[in-house]
């Protein structure tokens, strides 16, 4: 198993759950966090979005970045 994976959670059926994500092509929660990185300067935008306890997620208006949430909600929801 990857380390990135074994970092991700100490959980060995999270780890096989990413594991398999990773080998099918699954974009997952951790996938978008990444994709989030580095954080800030959106809220700015109005495109800084509270609607879960894993964010504040920053959703890039100009298609150069992520275009969803870290649990996958988009800019018009």
């Amino acid at each position: 198993m990857k380390q990135e994976i074994y970092e991700k959670s100490i959980d060995s059926a999270t780890q096989k759950m990413l594991q398999k994500a990773e080998e099918r092509g699954i974009e997952t929660a951790w996938d978008r966090y990444e994709k989030q990185l580095p954080q800030c300067s959106f809220g700015q935008l109005g495109v800084c979005c509270r609607n879960c306890n894993m964010g504040p997620c920053r959703i890039d208006p100009f298609g150069e970045g992520a275009d969803k949430g870290i649990c996958g909600a988009t800019q018009t929801l």
